[in-house]
Parts: C-alpha cells; sequence; structure tokens
C-alpha cells in the first residue's frame, strides 16, 4: 500500500522477523516427524512480503494471494491513480466497487472514537503537506497548516455499506496506517478458507500468525533497539511470542527529515497538524487482527505513553510493548500486563 522506498509511509513497522523465518526453514528437522512448510515471497504495496504455512496438500498459493494483493491496491492505495481511494479523493463521494473499502472505514471509526481521534485517516491533506505523500514539497508554514487542519477529521465523512460523501470539500482519506494490516488479514482469511491451520504472514513488517512455526514452537518474533543505526546489523531488545494473533511496530526514529536542525518524524498529529514530538518512539501493538495492530501502534505513537496506558485499560484486548524516553533522554521499556507471559527483554 505504501512506497516504503520513496520516504512516503505513515506507519514505519521495524519488526525483525526474516532472519527468524529462515531460522525456522533452515535448522535440522525431523523429516520423518515434521512436515516442510511452503515458503513463499514477493513484492506488493511498494515493499515485500513473505508467508510460511504448512499444507498437506502441498499446494503454493503465490499466484493467487498475488492476485489477491492486487485487487486491494487497486482499492486502498493512494499511490494507484486509479483506485478507488484515489477516486474519493478527487470528488465528493464514492460508490464502492470492492469488499475493502466499507470493512476498513468501519474499522477506521471506530479506533479513531476509541483512540479520541489520535488515529484519523482523514489527515492524508497534512501528510501531503509534510512531504510524506507521493510529491515533494517545500517545508510548510503554519498558515499553510492551519488551513489545511479545516479538512481534516473524521467526522467529515459520511458513509455506509454502499458509499462514502464528504460533508466538506478537499476532504481526504489515507488508509496507510490501517490498510496494510488489513490486507494481511485478507490473505490470512484466504488461507484459513484453503483449510491452513499453520501459517505465518509478514507484509512490510507487519504480520499475523496462526498455530506453531515448522518446529513446532510458537512464532516469535523480534523488535528491534530504535537507537540502532540503519547499516548495522539487527539488534533485537525484546522477543515477543504470538498464539493465533497478529503484530505491528511504529516508530519515527527512521523515517523523519531535517528542517533547519529539527528533526521532523512522518507521523502527523491529527489534532494540531504537525509531526509528533512525543515519549514514544517504538509502539508496539499485538492484536486479534493486523487491521487493528496496524491502527493502534499508530495511534499510541500519537497519544504519548500516559494516554495510551489509559486506553488500553479499556481496550483489554489489546497487547503493548512501547519503548520511550524519559525526561532524561533515557531509554525506558513499557508493556501491558497480558503480554509479560509472551515476552522476553533482552
Amino acid at each position: 500500500m505504501t512506497n516504503r522506498t520513496k520516504n512516503s509511509i505513515y506507519s514505519l513497522i521495524l519488526i525483525a522477523l526474516v532472519a527468524a523465518v529462515w531460522f525456522f526453514r533452515n535448522n535440522d528437522k525431523d523429516e520423518e516427524s515434521q512436515e516442510a512448510y511452503i515458503f513463499i515471497a514477493g513484492d506488493a504495496q511498494g515493499t515485500t512480503y513473505n508467508i510460511n504455512y504448512l499444507d498437506p496438500k502441498k499446494r503454493n498459493l503465490k499466484n493467487d494471494i498475488d492476485s489477491i494483493l492486487h485487487q486491494f491496491d487497486l482499492s486502498l492505495s493512494t499511490y494507484v491513480s486509479n483506485s478507488e481511494i484515489a477516486e474519493f479523493n478527487e470528488n465528493d463521494s464514492l460508490t464502492y466497487k470492492s469488499e475493502f473499502f466499507y470493512p476498513v472505514l468501519k474499522k477506521s471509526e471506530e479506533i479513531y472514537k476509541a483512540s479520541e481521534g489520535a488515529f484519523d485517516p482523514t489527515v492524508y491533506p497534512l501528510i501531503e503537506a509534510w512531504g510524506f505523500g507521493p510529491k515533494t514539497v517545500d517545508f510548510p508554514d503554519s498558515s499553510k497548516i492551519e488551513d489545511i487542519k479545516q479538512y481534516v477529521g473524521f467526522d467529515l465523512i459520511e458513509f455506509d455499506e454502499k458509499q462514502v460523501i464528504k460533508t466538506k470539500d478537499k476532504v481526504s482519506l489515507d488508509f496507510n496506517a490501517i490498510a496494510q494490516g488489513y490486507s494481511i488479514d485478507v490473505v490470512y482469511d484466504y488461507l484459513k478458507s484453503k483449510g491452513i491451520e499453520n501459517m505465518m504472514i509478514e507484509l512490510g513488517g507487519e504480520l499475523r500468525v496462526a498455530g506453531k512455526n515448522e518446529k513446532g514452537d510458537l512464532w516469535a518474533i523480534g523488535i528491534d533497539d530504535p537507537k540502532q543505526e540503519q547499516n548495522q546489523s539487527s539488534k533485537r531488545v525484546a522477543i515477543i511470542k504470538l498464539e493465533n494473533e497478529a503484530i505491528s511496530t511504529s516508530g519515527n526514529y527512521r523515517k523523519f527529515f531535517v528542517h533547519e536542525g529539527k528533526k521532523y518524524g512522518h507521523s502527523i498529529n491529527p489534532k494540531t497538524g504537525y509531526p509528533i514530538q512525543r515519549d514514544i518512539i517504538s509502539a508496539t501493538v499485538v492484536a486479534p487482527s493486523c487491521m487493528e495492530a496496524d491502527a493502534w501502534s499508530t495511534a499510541f505513537m500519537v497519544t504519548g505513553l500516559e494516554k495510551a496506558k489509559t486506553i488500553l485499560k479499556k481496550q483489554k484486548h489489546l497487547k503493548a510493548f512501547f519503548i520511550y524516553e524519559d525526561e532524561n533522554g533515557d531509554l525506558k521499556q513499557f508493556s501491558t500486563e497480558n503480554l509479560s507471559q509472551n515476552l522476553i527483554t533482552e
């Protein structure tokens, strides 16, 4: 959905997992007692995907999955000029053509309300203004940001199961902080419909699993050190084991620009109109669906630590692991109690 090679993503995912996939595939195992997992990989949404699954019928489902992801882009990608979302952004309404648009709108509304506006897909005009969209722009001045903010707010759209309508001109949608997770859920549901019970689906760093890995263990996912240099080998600060769950990590520490000596991260606060300056620098969320994990990891980057803790007390189905800076600039960690059994910190 996003084009990560062009500095254009809204939710940067930094989960180290490809090495783990190859670990599971290449370590010695008892060939007589364990069936071989099928591994497929490809390009999608401006990034890559890796899928590992056990199929007793030994089917390679890559072509079907590529087709699903292509149709998904035609619905929700702002980088596809003839997509449904591009059509809506250019017009005053949209009658859905695909099965994807309404579910992501519905879940966006739910999380928008639960996060008190921290998650808001109408933030797209601000993303473009700050240069994190498809176009290169100049640094915006405060008057421009204030002007754009009048077109930002999920309450400025109305929708039902058939269409979505703008109540104010220039309102635009960007699902990049939720749609990539949703696409993983769609692929997950497809594999489930094929009778597959053990799988790992990773796309752009976001991930959802079912069952066990090739060694018969829970899928274990590493969380990157946010202070690690990009050209250094992977260094993990934690490992999270997943039980039929999805995981997403958002952070601003590798996707930013510097203007007049000040660093600006790519996550935008919909209320202020400016890139966030919060204590959380890495937000990992584990949820039943990847759509939820994706959106909430972005929302918590906007809310900051204390507000996130308050929300998590209400959203008990979520698990979270945050890396944040204290008042002295030292790195600290926070995790929800319901994650402790499956969390290993290093």
